[in-house]
């Protein structure tokens, strides 16, 4: 639709102890970020909303959110929490793995219930959606980028091991304290950090069980070497991958971050190499749109 266009809902960033703010460590920001965490660039403000219009879209079902401005804002994806809003530009990196920087003025939160059209009229939604407009504690993907330099990977290794916290009668394995697999890295951000349900009625323990759990929104499935399903991809959508050949199967999981400084589709996964959560180009270009591994091998897209 020609009049809908990505538009930054530009706001004061008020400093707390709670922003992920580094500027010591980076004084090209944002065009070079040398810090792991969110790299915040401060844009001008502009008057708070005080209309809203809705504007329901198609592939997959969903509504924009536009203010009084013509300002896309917000989207909301029918039987999904996650909502991606419009914010201040931060600047992700993961600077001992790649150059590559991703800016963005997406931010991923979790609505307290799955959209459904005409959701807007619930009770629930304005005084949700004006707070969460103002927030700047740590979304998806801040929450996703700060593991980038301490947490390592293993096999067979849970957020609680990580952790070193028992969870659910499992006690945590000495030898797996600090580390994490795909599964493990995808549930310690939405499950651990976030409070999306984690198990039977939600995300489960494995890549594997993924594609039949109940995850939200289903928007691909089966797509290994269908070139077109990475332009369906959201920021915080989870990507499930096939990478051991068996377009049957899944066997890896990653958190989509969005477009990083080349232009390219960039996501953030654990992985044995280069030994942990990273958005990095070892053992494969962690992009959605060259002739590498990942992208080749995109089995479905999850939006929780």
């Amino acid at each position: 639709m020609k009049h809908l266009r990505t538009a930054v809902l530009l706001t004061t960033l008020v400093a707390s102890g709670g922003a992920v703010v580094h500027l010591s460590q980076a004084q090209d920001v944002p065009t070079r970020a040398r810090d792991n965490g969110a790299v915040v660039a401060i844009a001008p403000a502009h008057p708070a909303s005080t209309r809203y219009s809705f504007v329901r879209l198609d592939g997959p079902p969903r509504t924009a959110v536009l203010d009084e401005h013509v300002r896309l804002i917000a989207t909301f994806t029918d039987g999904a929490r996650t909502a991606v809003l419009s914010g201040p530009s931060r600047t992700f990196a993961d600077p001992r793995r790649t150059s590559a920087l991703v800016t963005t003025t997406n931010w991923v939160r979790l609505a307290p219930q799955p959209w459904k059209a005409g959701a807007e009229q619930d009770p629930w939604f304005r005084p949700w959606l004006d707070a969460e407009l103002g927030d700047r504690s740590p979304d998806v993907l801040a929450v996703a980028t700060q593991y980038v330099t301490f947490a390592h990977y293993a096999d067979d290794s849970d957020f609680n091991d990580f952790l070193g916290v028992a969870y659910q009668g499992a006690k945590p394995r000495k030898d797996r304290f600090g580390d994490v697999d795909s599964a493990g890295y995808v549930r310690l951000v939405y499950g651990y950090r976030l409070g999306y349900p984690l198990g039977s009625a939600g995300l489960p323990r494995t890549p594997q069980e993924m594609p039949t759990a109940h995850l939200g929104a289903a928007i691909a499935d089966h797509a290994v070497g269908s070139l077109q399903t990475r332009f369906l991809a959201q920021p915080g959508d989870l990507l499930l991958f096939s990478i051991d050949g068996s377009k049957a199967a899944v066997d890896h999981v990653g958190i989509y971050l969005g477009v990083d400084d080349a232009g390219q589709q960039r996501f953030i996964a654990a992985r044995a190499t280069p030994d942990g959560p990273s958005f990095g180009d070892s053992s494969g270009r962690s992009v959605l749109d060259d002739a590498g591994p990942y992208a080749s091998n995109l089995w479905g897209i999850r939006r929780l």
